[in-house]
């Protein structure tokens, strides 16, 4: 399947020029023939594995694509590792993002992506070679469809396989995951680029689960599916994300599930292009001033963004005061010292009271 000028939705006028900062150039050129699918895949110090996985990419069977490697200030050779095995290649493309952060680098992709689609993929991931194919089809064959990730198979450092990981299957079920987590396995899916830009792409208030809040907002907009076949190796290893950021990956998601349910009444009472500490002190400022209990579904969210450094002791006190109006459940009540335990134990060891 090619896409050209004709068969190609055409970019909204308002996504033409900038897109999050970056330039949105789509090539309209009439002889051009455009990729079926753009890969972004963003990669900071990721040398180890790199070629692996933008070679899993090459040797895809759906050979229609474009390759955008968003270098995010990499102290490797990681840019050079990709630039090399996409010598000779047009398909491949190697861009600097100066370390500027996933968020921006994954804008940055999603800006000079020219395909209708666009697949995710991380720099120590394995895509088995039917992966893109296989995706393009199901939304070749369903229009409302916006988002569509599948399961996958966890590897370690050295590429063996430990288990499968399975994911919801369905437009409904995805839709009842989302209210409580992320069902979707990121470097796994493929949506629809023009979707994503409409939306404003992924937003530097929610790092280290900006994906969860686009997921979020593409269920608001449109059709998610998770295709049952394993597609995607998933590498396990020391310094990932989730494992060192996993206060701040929580507190992330946890923002964004409370953003989607005010979304349904009113507008977001904080910057979501900016810091993410200031994104939740800001939230759980306004959220103290409305002066409303807080429900046992709440309290869950509460708590994970109150972990957040920073926040104010009377905003702190606030909001336990808030969890304790009615009657609040005994895990409600506890949120206090449950908070405080937590936040002794964080403090530097040379603090602690012997």
């Amino acid at each position: 399947m090619r896409w050209n000028l004709e068969s190609r939705p055409q970019t909204p006028r308002t996504q033409t020029g900038r897109f999050n900062g970056h330039s949105v150039t789509p090539d309209y050129r009439k002889d051009v023939l455009l990729p079926t699918v753009s890969v972004i895949i963003p990669v900071r110090d990721g040398a180890p594995y790199i070629g692996e996985a933008l070679q899993s990419i090459l040797d895809q069977d759906l050979a229609d694509i474009e390759v955008i490697v968003v270098d995010d200030g990499s102290s490797d050779d990681s840019a050079a590792i990709a630039t090399s095995l996409g010598e000779g290649d047009g398909r491949v493309k190697v861009v600097a993002n100066r370390g500027k952060g996933i968020v921006d680098a994954l804008n940055m992709g999603i800006a000079l992506a020219r395909a209708p689609l666009v697949a995710r993929m991380d720099g120590d991931d394995i895509s088995l070679p039917d992966r893109l194919r296989l995706q393009a089809a199901r939304f070749d064959a369903d229009a409302n469809l916006q988002l569509l990730g599948t399961a996958g198979l966890q590897i370690d450092r050295n590429g063996k396989t430990l288990r499968p990981i399975e994911v919801p299957m369905g437009n409904e079920p995805l839709r009842s995951a989302l209210a409580g987590y992320n069902p979707m396995l990121h470097p796994t899916v493929m949506f629809r680029t023009e979707a994503v830009r409409r939306l404003g792409g992924y937003r530097r208030a929610f790092t280290y689960a900006e994906d969860y809040d686009l997921w979020l907002r593409l269920s608001e907009a449109g059709k998610l599916a998770n295709m049952d076949a394993r597609l995607v190796k998933l590498r396990s290893h020391p310094g990932q994300v989730s494992r060192v950021k996993e206060d701040q990956q929580k507190a992330a998601a946890a923002l964004a599930r409370q953003s989607a349910l005010l979304r349904r009444s009113r507008a977001e009472p904080f910057n979501a292009n900016g810091e993410p500490a200031e994104a939740i002190g800001t939230f759980l400022a306004w959220r103290a001033a409305t002066g409303a209990g807080i429900s046992s579904l709440e309290r869950r969210d509460i708590e994970l963004l109150l972990r957040t450094a920073g926040i104010p002791f009377a905003t702190t006190c606030k909001l336990l005061l808030l969890a304790a109006v009615g009657a609040p459940s005994f895990r409600t009540l506890a949120l206090g010292p449950r908070l405080a335990w937590r936040r002794m134990i964080a403090r530097p060891a040379r603090m602690r009271p012997n």
